[in-house]
């Protein structure tokens, strides 16, 4: 079996730890399988089986593409874990100001804790958690928040969900029930600038959390329901700007950054001390698998958008 990365690092762990009966190929048109986040139709040739994305998310993979040729994608699962728990502590972390805390008290501000205008923060618990996206990442989310004695709501994709999720019917019902929303969904044409104005406009007293992606969220409508405080407080792993090189950009063409409201993370859920060497075992492992043609860890492109 024959296996084609452009990432170097990862090109450079397969070399040094070989499997018997897998090349590391120089040529991509060679390669029965790439390791990669990104996919086009002109990338097939006909040696080609499938994808193995070794981060989170498929919206650079031309789904349709791969359906055309009978492709198979794969995803490694380790980031989905680190990502959901990212979600929880942004989470805790808007609902506990404790950035608004920190920084107040880095100035000696205590506010107001000896006064009758003492600034609180708010609990999870028992508050209602809509899961926008209830795949691998979601999955985590709900299993994590659980002992904070949440009740939990998702839309209902005619899956198999656990007793204790409520299904509803549409968005609009989702945010109708929650207290807290957490995006844990991929980027395509059917999510992509889903949570609009209209949306937005019902989250009046909720928090809004994003790991899924910047796009989900219609940028200009969300700058101006935080400005309106029409939303109570958001936070976020997944942007609009990103630097292209080490230069420095804020996230956002909207001034996000400057409000009170807003919590920011770099993108970076994914990435623990721990992360890489755990994506590397789990290629080896994944691999491994192929080459056997144990092909149950694919995802089913029939049920992907």
């Amino acid at each position: 079996m024959k296996v084609y990365t452009k990432h170097e690092r990862i090109k450079e762990f397969l070399c040094s730890h070989p499997i018997d009966g897998i090349e590391i190929v120089n040529e991509q048109k060679e390669a029965h399988f790439l390791l990669s986040g990104q996919y086009k139709k002109e990338d097939y040739h006909e040696n080609l089986r499938g994808i193995v994305i070794p981060w989170t998310g498929h919206n650079r993979i031309d789904l349709d593409a791969m359906r055309e040729q009978n492709l198979m994608l794969f995803v490694t699962p380790t980031r989905s874990k680190y990502v959901a728990e990212k979600a929880v502590a942004m989470t805790l972390a808007l609902m506990g100001k404790v950035v608004h805390y920190h920084n107040l008290l880095k100035e000696g501000n205590w506010a107001e804790r000896n006064s009758a205008s003492r600034v609180p923060w708010e609990t999870i618990q028992g508050k209602t958690i809509g899961l926008y996206g209830y795949g691998r990442i979601g999955t985590l989310i709900h299993k994590m928040l659980k002992g904070f004695g949440c009740e939990f709501a998702t839309i209902d994709r005619e899956k198999k969900y656990p007793e204790d999720i409520t299904l509803v019917k549409n968005l609009t019902n989702l945010v109708q029930v929650s207290d807290v929303m957490i995006i844990a969904a991929p980027l395509n044409v059917t999510t992509e600038g889903v949570f609009d104005q209209r949306i937005l406009s019902r989250m009046k007293h909720k928090y809004l959390i994003n790991v899924g992606r910047g796009k989900i969220i219609d940028e200009e409508a969300l700058y101006h329901a935080l400005l309106n405080e029409k939303i109570k407080g958001y936070a976020s792993d997944v942007w609009y700007n990103y630097p292209k090189e080490k230069e420095s950009c804020f996230p956002s063409s909207y001034p996000l950054h400057e409000l009170d409201n807003v919590l920011l993370s770099n993108h970076s859920g994914g990435y623990t001390e721990n992360t890489n060497n755990e994506v590397n075992e789990d290629l080896l492992l994944t691999l491994q698998k192929l080459k056997e043609e144990n092909y149950e860890d694919q995802l089913d492109l029939s049920t992907l958008l």
